[in-house]
């Protein structure tokens, strides 16, 4: 069962014409240059159910920070169903981070039971059924994406979870969703234990869009005490990982956390704990420098405590691993309890997203063509032109949204390359393409049919969006009078 502690784990602008409303926003292009554009560094994070609102306010504080956040939130079933956690779906979580352009992947865990896997994986009927159960979920909640943490499986079930893996990501890629799995540490294939040889690393980075190392719990909770994740062992985990899968997927997993050792057996502790600890037993922090983590060792009631936790010092060492190696984010396991300076080793070693959210890439345009009016119940075409005048080849992956609101609903999607895009239909359309936008090429992407709603609004305002990868590089919005 899990330490619940920690639960460680191995816009709009309006300008009507007589027959036609156009919508430009554009800001000055940048430097010309040849080079490929680069993702500004990221952060992504597990927010825990059991402490929720404690993630979210960390999340909040620091939202410009992240490109993700998984909510802790579901758990298969035994029959390989969907099980929801406590406080999973909580409105108030989901606003929050969609309400600072933050992604939306929740986790789905099998809590450390290996059965339940091998039962999903059994047959192509019963991954065929789980699959459809995690897609179905996703589109339903208008999630990003699924992120997958299954831990501990059957090391003979290698190959059937890299199928299982393949078939969840296609099937996620055709409503324009993204997959991430969260992977065991470690330093070479197959792996030294049956969690980490279940998962082929190779297999897994080619389908996944993001591969979560869990480079963290090297003592865990009833090992002897020492270091969580030493610095060497970190960077030996992610070296390899980039010898298997692309290091543009690869998320390097950071614990926030720390154990505190007594009689044989750690429990799970946040970093607030720690300190308090610290200061109450009268304890002295020491640096623990071969595997750059903070330690000390007090005693209670005649026994003797060792801890080893992370605090910003430890954070700061491994986010210089994520830089070393060309990783693509930081993935914190968990928001809520950790140190506060870990926000400013994070800043200091990459500094504020230099677009903050909600405020678009210079050089790119969007521009939407709508309807100057339309009658409630219409059909209504908007074209959706993405111009990338920054002089610089971007070949990201694009993802354009079309958030129609409660007036309207995206009902129909046309583009240039139907191949090429993918698209899913909902009040907020999503479409993503695995290319890019050539430097200085003025692309017709997409062609947006709305069916207009008759709710008593005179007016029906739309936003469009134009992501490359998380970073978002261009809005623009329209305002279509309905008659």
């Amino acid at each position: 069962m899990p330490v619940f502690g920690v639960w460680p784990r191995r816009l709009c602008l309006p300008a009507l014409a007589l027959m036609l409303l156009a919508s430009v926003l554009s800001w000055p292009p940048a430097a010309a240059s040849a080079e490929t554009v680069a993702s500004p560094r990221k952060v992504t994070g597990w927010l825990p159910y059991w402490d929720q609102a404690r993630g979210l306010q960390s999340f909040l504080a620091n939202a410009d920070l992240y490109s993700s956040v998984s909510p802790f939130w579901y758990e298969m079933s035994t029959t390989g169903g969907i099980s929801r956690y406590p406080g999973a779906e909580d409105a108030t979580v989901l606003s929050g981070i969609r309400g600072k352009g933050v992604q939306v992947l929740p986790t789905i865990t099998n809590n450390f039971d290996p059965v339940r896997v091998s039962t999903m994986l059994a047959t192509a009927t019963s991954r065929a059924a789980h699959i459809r159960a995690l897609t179905d979920l996703a589109a339903a909640k208008g999630y990003d994406g699924i992120d997958v943490d299954y831990e501990g499986m059957a090391a003979a079930d290698r190959d059937r979870f890299s199928a299982f893996v393949d078939e969840l990501a296609s099937a996620l890629h055709a409503q324009g969703r993204l997959l991430s799995v969260a992977v065991h540490a470690k330093t070479a294939e197959p792996g030294t234990w049956s969690g980490p040889q279940a998962q082929n690393y190779k297999a897994i980075g080619a389908a996944a869009d993001r591969v979560r190392l869990m480079a963290y719990d090297y003592s865990w909770e009833t090992s002897p005490a020492g270091p969580i994740a030493p610095l060497s062992w970190v960077d030996s985990v992610a070296a390899f990982a980039v010898t298997q899968i692309p290091a543009a997927k690869v998320e390097l997993g950071m614990s926030l956390y720390g154990y505190d050792w007594v009689g044989g057996r750690g429990e799970g502790v946040t970093h607030d704990v720690v300190t308090s600890r610290l200061t109450s037993f009268g304890a002295t922090r020491t640096w623990d420098s071969a595997a750059a983590e903070p330690t000390f060792s007090y005693t209670s009631g005649g026994s003797a405590h060792t801890v080893y936790y992370a605090d910003a010092q430890s954070v700061t060492a491994r986010l210089a691993v994520v830089d070393k190696h060309a990783l693509a984010a930081a993935a914190f396991w968990r928001l809520g309890g950790e140190d506060p300076a870990v926000w400013t080793a994070v800043r200091n070693r990459w500094g504020t997203s230099p677009t903050p959210v909600g405020e678009p890439a210079p050089g790119y345009t969007v521009s939407v063509l709508s309807p100057a009016t339309a009658p409630a119940g219409s059909l209504a075409q908007h074209k959706v032109t993405v111009t990338n005048s920054t002089g610089k080849t971007d070949s990201r992956r694009l993802t354009i949204t079309f958030d129609g609101g409660a007036e309207q609903s995206v009902v129909s999607v046309s583009t240039p390359d139907s191949t090429a895009w993918t698209c899913v239909l909902s009040d907020q359309s999503r479409c993503t393409w695995s290319g890019g936008l050539a430097s200085g090429t003025s692309t017709s992407v997409l062609t947006v049919g709305v069916r207009y709603l008759s709710t008593g609004a005179t007016t029906a305002a739309s936003t469009v969006r134009v992501y490359a990868d998380d970073l978002l590089l261009a809005s623009g919005g329209t305002r279509t009078t309905l008659v």
